[in-house]
Parts: C-alpha cells; sequence; structure tokens
C-alpha cells in the first residue's frame, strides 16, 4: 500500500473535521487503508458517571453514533473520487477508484 493514500485519506479527514482527538485512526492493509474509529474519550466518560445504572450496556455500544460516523466518512472519501465502504464491524476501507488505478482518472 502506497504511504500517498493514507496521506490522502488523513489528510482528507482533517480537511473534514476529523483531526487530532476524533479518535479515528488510519492503518493500510494490502491495497486498501482501513479507518477506525476508537470511542474511548466518549465512553470512559460515561461509564463513570453512569456505572450504576442498568442500562449502561445499551449507552455504551453507541451503534447509532458509528453508523452515522461511517455513513459520514464513506460519503468524505467517495466524495474526493475514493472507493470507501463501511464494513458491519464499523471500519471504513478505502481504496483508489478503479479508474485512477488504471491511470484514467
Amino acid at each position: 500500500m502506497s504511504r500517498e493514500l493514507v496521506r490522502e485519506v488523513e489528510n482528507l479527514l482533517v480537511q473534514a473535521g476529523f483531526g487530532p482527538g476524533s479518535g479515528l485512526t488510519t492503518h493500510s492493509r494490502g491495497d486498501a487503508v482501513v479507518v477506525s474509529w476508537h470511542a474511548d474519550a466518549l465512553i470512559r466518560p460515561t461509564i463513570s458517571v453512569h456505572a450504576t445504572e442498568p442500562g449502561l450496556h445499551a449507552a455504551a455500544e453507541i451503534n447509532g453514533i458509528r453508523t452515522a460516523l461511517g455513513l459520514a466518512l464513506t460519503s468524505v472519501l467517495g466524495d474526493a473520487g475514493l472507493t470507501a465502504v463501511m464494513r458491519p464491524d464499523g471500519f471504513v476501507v478505502t481504496r483508489e477508484a478503479p479508474a485512477a488505478r488504471a491511470g484514467g482518472g
């Protein structure tokens, strides 16, 4: 995986407001860049405040937030001409568009 694509994805995320402190990380996997979100900064304070509440597990899962974030990320990356797919596990897998790889873009 070229470092250029990793840097491009990171720059696009920063431009879209997902900079340092957003919990997003990127890493290369084959010909793709995988974007993931680590919500520790959000979850830990929630758990600390609500540790005795019976519904804590549902609050800590934050599925709706993960889905909204995944949709936002696929939109930002897709608008930049990349192919971005949100996986069920919450990761967003990003590749160069097929035309760009073929030299047509």
